[in-house]
């Protein structure tokens, strides 16, 4: 295969082997078009990612945005941007519908003065589960049909509601050709050992009852629609060492439960952590 620097960073990421699948497909795509000097490049598919919270689908997107840019043969970009991300508001049908008016502004934005934007789009769809057969969505839908050829779209839904996705999925395929890419985290107990990891970098040793209430506190964590992933998980292993180290360190470092108690599921700092990670996501999609 060709050297692609951002191509090797995808395939070094921990799991989401169905991202990197897809990449792979791609990749020989790229050569064989190149290969049988295909007179005519084919369209990418639209891809609906069905993830698990806390998967950074900014930080992916921007990767596979640079893998496409330095790839051959797979899609030209246009405009301002190369990329950008838009949280869909649900609006009942009843009510009046500027979403389509909104994007459509947007994607002029991204166009720039060129008029013209070629690039990815990537869509969050959570507000609108449940709803998916509605009017409104559908003449969204319609309306992102029309500029499919130009405009690689990038349908993001979160995977805990089985049934969600199957409606989602059979209503995208009418009017884009879509693959899907399953997008999810390890298990409660691998992001513990992950965490548990961490600290050790610092010197320091969960005890088993310490690791136990870690791991259910990653479990409360998870639980929450805005789980922000490894980003949340770094944070609350510097947290329990700044907190031990500025206290009384064990002198065989080890770490027991009812020293970091204040990181336990049902304690403050997990709620104000979760607290202040919704502000942060609310204030970056500018949800009211």
């Amino acid at each position: 295969m060709a050297e692609n620097a951002y191509y090797d960073q995808i395939m070094s990421l921990n799991g989401l082997t169905g991202f990197k699948e897809v990449i792979e497909r791609w990749e020989r795509f790229s050569e064989n078009i190149a290969r049988y000097q295909a007179k005519q490049s084919l369209v990418l598919p639209d891809l609906l990612w069905v993830s698990d919270n806390g998967i950074d689908k900014t930080t992916l997107l921007s990767l596979l945005t640079n893998y496409l840019d330095t790839a051959e043969n797979l899609i030209d970009f246009y405009g301002n941007v190369k990329y950008f991300e838009y949280y869909l508001e649900y609006v009942p049908d009843k009510n009046n519908f500027h979403e389509i008016e909104k994007l459509a502004e947007k994607i002029r934005d991204a166009a720039g003065f060129r008029s013209e934007y070629k690039g990815l789009l990537s869509i969050e769809l959570g507000e609108w589960v449940g709803h998916f057969h509605e009017e409104n969505f559908i003449n969204l839908l319609k309306f992102l049909a029309t500029v499919d050829d130009d405009i690689m779209f990038i349908f993001n839904i979160h995977n805990y509601d089985h049934e969600a996705v199957e409606q989602l999925m059979k209503i995208l395929v009418l009017f884009f050709r879509i693959e899907v890419i399953e997008m999810n985290l390890p298990n409660s107990e691998d992001l513990g050992i992950y965490i548990k990891n961490e600290i050790q970098e610092y010197g320091l040793n969960l005890d088993p009852e310490a690791e136990e209430m870690v791991i259910a506190t990653v479990n409360k964590l998870r639980e929450d629609q805005y789980f922000a992933g490894y980003q949340m998980l770094d944070r609350l292993a510097s947290d329990i060492v700044y907190s031990v180290y500025t206290s009384t360190p064990p002198y065989d470092g080890i770490v027991t439960k009812g020293m970091i108690s204040a990181f336990a599921p049902d304690g403050i700092y997990v709620s104000e952590l979760i607290q202040n990670n919704t502000r942060i996501f609310t204030a970056q999609y500018n949800i009211q």
